[in-house]
């Protein structure tokens, strides 16, 4: 399909063991670094800022 690479939120030492890591590049506003991690398909990572679409902030 195209895809780069994968990033994902959550527990550091859970998802190393997958290949994620963290890059001090790609960063989520109010999120420790290493809890956003990374995985690249073609080595290469990017670089910025990263925002999630609305319906990831609804509340119940």
């Amino acid at each position: 399909m195209g895809a780069k690479g994968c990033i994902v939120l959550g527990d550091p030492n859970f998802y190393a063991e997958f290949g994620f890591k963290a890059v001090p590049e790609l960063i989520l506003e109010n999120v420790p670094a290493e809890y956003f991690q990374a995985l690249s398909f073609d080595g290469k990572f990017p670089q910025g800022s990263v925002t999630y679409h609305g319906a990831f902030n609804a509340t119940s």
